[in-house]
């Protein structure tokens, strides 16, 4: 018989079964959160202890090649923070680059139970499955990127809408992918070639088509597949000052787009603090013209519903930026001065990720007004179901900064402590000093776990705690009912820094704080079922297209299943009825 167990007399946040603080009880069978348990059930009296779902994290760099190149090519950040081995756990290096099993450590040790890569290339999948391998205590997915694809331009140049679907399906099918990532639509490639693309509607050189033609495109089809993910967008022009005016314009760009059985989201913005630069002198680029664009992208987001966004909370100190968009990153490299390198890994994405180390300083007038963009702009916005808190770790700062990101939107008296600290220009150029809204707990509950899990499509199991539900769950070592917590920042950062209890698949795997055990978790991927005609017709066209483009062959693109199977869950998804 699978083991029971009861967690009684908790302070449950549940947004999705709209459970806002009440004292109720939390029943587990085996793996699964069930109605009741029998009376053998070992009881756990929480005693007015606050609970929740465990955390669910839509957007952090956890796997992948670029995250191994910047931790060979940062070994200072190796010597910043190192973990003792105990009994239980391995010893391990590293402050914004931890070792893998260390990031899932500090995750569970924070109440995370979910964290989802998302920025794959494809061609370097299987190392990725080999390092999730060595990553304990979490759930995951992968996102792979399909943006500077000369097969996807290929496709949208000839508009082949069924055959750019059918090569997403049959890469996600290949590699295990959980969803449609884009970066930098077309930008990286024309980088690649000498040209640094800024406007949404340049040619993007050899192709004839632009960054506009590829972001519908891709949208296009990954709602016509009906992936349970809306594409997850990196937006042209990140990190450019006056960028907020590209970033709506090319959300603009999809607004038409129909979204599967009538879903209302049909794209997912990443990191919207690097997204939503604003500039006091219209049309200026310049950095002392840089002001906060959050308010304007707020105004936006309340009255455009067909997108959800992430923050990207900058939280000064060490970070270490990594992306996919090469051009960003070289452009960062020169402000900085700091060291750079490029990964030109494979030829489906030409000049590739770069990576930069970075320093936030308080003291930077451009970093303060940085800070203060996703804080103003998730402040200012009422539905809070289209936000999901991140760091887009390491490139704002390392995730174990979540719970001084939670200070900051959940304590006025935090903020202003801040705002003395931070560059006078903030005052000046955003209307954070003038907010005095707070996030509470319900809240806090829905953009860390409800949310992100319903955005990533997964809320059937993750992101709540009713039957049927996964039993990922935290408790956090405070009373709501008897602390008042936006008075107490420094609480705040306490109690979401250490969890009391952490629990994956229905297993206890950290107690006050410290992991207590170290299992897998789930690998989660979707399986899109085309048909027959048109699964012939795209082996054809991919066999020919990587024989004449890529230098790995078409039949050793795909991940074999023993790396696989013992992990991933497929979701399946019927995408049959797309013509051949």
């Amino acid at each position: 018989m699978p083991h029971e167990m009861i967690l009684q007399n908790g302070i449950v946040f549940d947004p999705i079964n709209g459970i806002n603080g009440e004292i109720k009880d939390i029943c587990i069978r085996g793996k699964k959160i069930v109605d009741k348990v029998s009376e053998k059930a070992k009881k756990v009296n929480l005693k007015g202890r606050t609970v929740m779902p465990g955390g669910v994290d839509l957007h952090s760099h956890i796997l992948g090649s670029k995250l191994n190149l910047g931790r060979a090519m940062c070994p200072e950040d190796h010597r910043i923070e190192f973990v003792l081995k105990t009994k239980k756990t391995r010893g391990g290096v590293g402050h914004t680059m931890p070792s893998s099993h260390i990031i899932g450590y500090r995750y569970s040790s924070m109440g995370y139970t979910t964290v989802i890569e998302p920025a794959l290339p494809a061609l370097k999948a299987l190392s990725a499955w080999e390092e999730i391998e060595d990553l304990p205590n979490l759930h995951t997915g992968m996102l792979p990127m399909f943006c500077n694809s000369m097969i996807s331009f290929h496709y949208i140049k000839e508009q082949d809408h069924s055959g750019l679907a059918a090569y997403i399906a049959w890469t996600l099918q290949k590699v295990g992918g959980l969803g449609v990532k884009v970066v930098n639509p077309g930008g990286t490639y024309a980088w690649a070639h000498g040209i640094d693309l800024h406007d949404l509607d340049a040619v993007v050189p050899e192709w004839d088509i632009t960054p506009r033609d590829i972001t519908r495109g891709l949208c296009r089809a990954v709602e016509t597949l009906g992936l349970p993910h809306p594409m997850h967008l990196h937006p042209n022009n990140l990190g450019r000052v006056g960028n907020v005016e590209t970033t709506t314009a090319q959300l603009d760009s999809i607004r038409d787009i129909k979204g599967h059985a009538g879903r209302k989201r049909t794209v997912h913005l990443a990191h919207m603090s690097f997204d939503c630069f604003g500039s006091v002198n219209p049309g200026s680029t310049d950095w002392k013209d840089l002001e906060s664009g959050g308010l304007e992208f707020a105004k936006y987001f309340s009255k455009n519903a067909h997108f959800t966004t992430d923050l990207g909370q900058i939280t000064f100190g060490p970070a270490t930026t990594m992306t996919g968009d090469g051009p960003f990153e070289f452009y960062l490299h020169q402000l900085s001065g700091e060291k750079w390198t490029n990964a030109t890994i494979d030829v489906e994405l030409p000049g590739g990720a770069g990576i930069v180390p970075y320093t936030y300083s308080p003291s930077s007038p451009g970093n303060s007004i940085q800070w203060a963009i996703p804080l103003e702009f998730a402040l200012s916005v009422d539905d809070i179901w289209r936000i999901a808190v991140s760091t887009d770790h390491p490139n704002a700062g390392p995730f174990t900064k979540y719970p001084l990101v939670l200070s900051w939107l959940m304590s006025t008296k935090q903020r202003k402590v801040w705002l003395e600290k931070v560059h006078p220009v903030v005052s000046q150029r955003s209307t954070l000093p003038d907010i005095d809204r707070e996030w509470d707990l319900f809240e806090v509950a829905i953009s860390t776990r409800a949310g992100p899990a319903r955005i990533l499509g997964l809320e059937k199991v993750k992101g709540h705690l009713g039957p049927g539900a996964d039993a990922d769950i935290a408790v956090y070592d405070v009373n709501p009912e008897k602390v008042d917590l936006a008075l107490n920042p420094s609480k705040i950062i306490r109690v979401f820094s250490s969890a009391f209890l952490t629990m994956l698949n229905g297993e206890q795997v950290v107690k006050r704080g410290k992991v207590d055990m170290t299992p897998h978790g789930t690998v989660w991927s979707v399986n899109p079922k085309l048909s027959e005609a048109l699964g012939s017709r795209i082996d054809c066209e991919l066999e020919s297209m990587m024989g004449r483009w890529f230098s790995h062959s078409f039949q050793n693109y795909p991940v074999p299943d023993r790396y696989r199977s013992h992990m991933e869950e497929k979701i399946e998804v019927d995408s049959s009825s797309i013509t051949a």
